[in-house]
C-alpha cells in the first residue's frame, strides 16, 4: 500500500505555526535561573561563616582536651598545683619553656610549666586569639577555660558570659572582649 499524498491541500489562513521559543519565555527562564543562582549562592556563604565557628569550637574542645590529658600524665605536677596558669591573655603568645625541657630531665614542675608553654602556643597559632587559662586543684577539679576570638563578628554582639573578664588587658577594646568567646571544661587528674 502507498501513502495517500494529499495533493493540492492548503494551509487555512491566519494559522500559523510557533517556530521557536518567544524571547519573552527566554527572559523569565534566566530571571529565574538568576534568583536561584543567588539564592544559593547566599547560602553557601553562610555555610563556610557558620563551618568556621564550629571548627573553632571543635578546636577549643580539643585542645581543652589536650592539656586535660597533660594534667593526668604528670599527676606529681597536678597534685603539687603547677599546672594552675592564669595570667593575662595575650593574643601574641611567645613560649618560655624551661631550659630543662631540651635535656629531658625536668621535675614535675617543670613538665607543667613546659606544657603550658606548649599548650598556649598551639592554641595560639591554631585559632585567632588562641589562649588558655587553668585554674582549681586536683582535689576538686581543675577547670579548663579555653579562649578563642568569635570568627564570625555578627554573632559577637554581646561578650560571652563565661568569659572571666580578669583574664582580659585592659588595653583590650570592648568590642574585641565581646568577641572572645570561652569553652570551660573541668578535668579531674
Amino acid at each position: 500500500m502507498r501513502d495517500m499524498v494529499f495533493v493540492g491541500r492548503k494551509k487555512a489562513p491566519g494559522r500559523r505555526r510557533q517556530g521557536g521559543v518567544g524571547m519573552i519565555e527566554v527572559l523569565i527562564a534566566i530571571t529565574i535561573s538568576a534568583f536561584a543562582l543567588l539564592g544559593l549562592a547566599g547560602l553557601q556563604v553562610a555555610a563556610l561563616r557558620y563551618q568556621k565557628v564550629a571548627n573553632f569550637r571543635s578546636l577549643a574542645s580539643q585542645y581543652g582536651s589536650d592539656i586535660g590529658d597533660r594534667i593526668r600524665a604528670n599527676a606529681a605536677g597536678a597534685i603539687a598545683g603547677n599546672y594552675t596558669a592564669g595570667g593575662t591573655y595575650s593574643a601574641a603568645y611567645t613560649a618560655t619553656s624551661p631550659s630543662c625541657a631540651t635535656a629531658g630531665a625536668c621535675t614535675p614542675g617543670e613538665i607543667a610549666s613546659v606544657d603550658i608553654d606548649a599548650w598556649r602556643l598551639a592554641m595560639n597559632r591554631a585559632m585567632a586569639g588562641g589562649w588558655g587559662t587553668v585554674a582549681g586543684d586536683s582535689t576538686n577539679g581543675f577547670v579548663v577555660t579555653v579562649y578563642f576570638s568569635e570568627p564570625d563578628k555578627s554573632l559577637a554582639a554581646t561578650a560571652d558570659p563565661g568569659c572571666d573578664s580578669k583574664v582580659f588587658p585592659t588595653t583590650m577594646s570592648t568590642s574585641d572582649k565581646a568577641a572572645m568567646r570561652c569553652f570551660l571544661m573541668v578535668v579531674m587528674p
